[in-house]
């Protein structure tokens, strides 16, 4: 049961995660910069297309090439691995959000945008430590 609910929040993940993506890309410039201080780095718009559409798509393959390769009989695994990937789609989510913002012409002060970013790296963290716990907590409630 909570395998479907995790899969149906990762497919509105997805679908949020292409809606803010092409969002973000139609009011990007030409050059879009990654981060601004001393030492800031941009990419051309179509280079962040490329990269962020691949990106994009082989994080989200990896749902079925691990399911594929688990098999369906691993469904403690396959609810991890699923709110692993919905914690990356948020991340993406946040990211293209600070893209947004960074790029805009309006003066903003993105330093707002902190919470969301930092929130989605210590999601994923907490996704990628959940298991081996879990694993450890099976495994000496069984003796």
């Amino acid at each position: 049961m909570i395998l479907k609910i995790f899969k149906g929040v990762w497919f509105f993940s997805l679908v949020g995660l292409l809606v803010m993506f092409f969002y973000v890309y139609a009011g990007l410039p030409e050059t879009v910069s990654l981060w601004e201080g001393e030492s800031s780095l941009s990419i051309s718009r179509n280079g962040l297309f490329y990269f962020s559409l691949l990106l994009m798509a082989i994080v989200n393959m990896l749902v079925f090439a691990i399911r594929n390769l688990i098999g369906k009989n691993d469904e403690p695994f396959s609810t991890w691995f699923y709110g692993l990937i919905i914690a990356i789609n948020v991340f993406l989510i946040s990211f293209f959000g600070l893209l947004n913002v960074t790029n805009g012409g309006e003066r903003y002060d993105y330093s707002g945008m902190a919470p969301a970013v930092y929130g989605s790296l210590v999601l994923i963290c907490i996704s990628v430590l959940s298991w081996p716990v879990y694993q450890l907590t099976q495994r000496f409630l069984s003796k």
